[in-house]
């Protein structure tokens, strides 16, 4: 299943505070935390900390 997830980064990857939102696609896999999967997705190809993501909203 796709959703859509929206949500927030509050740092770049040096440490210094920002405030950019955003939206993508992702596919969601039975029986993992989509949440989880997605903050570790985004945490790794913006190269911050996994607390720099905040989930917003999910989309189905």
């Amino acid at each position: 299943m796709n959703v859509k997830v929206h949500y927030r980064i509050t740092q770049d990857r040096a440490g210094i505070p920002q405030d950019y939102a955003g939206a993508r696609h992702f596919t969601a896999s039975a029986g993992q935390s989509i949440e989880d999967t997605v903050k570790s997705q985004l945490a790794a190809d913006y190269q911050i900390p996994l607390h720099a993501v905040e989930i917003c909203r999910i989309e189905h």
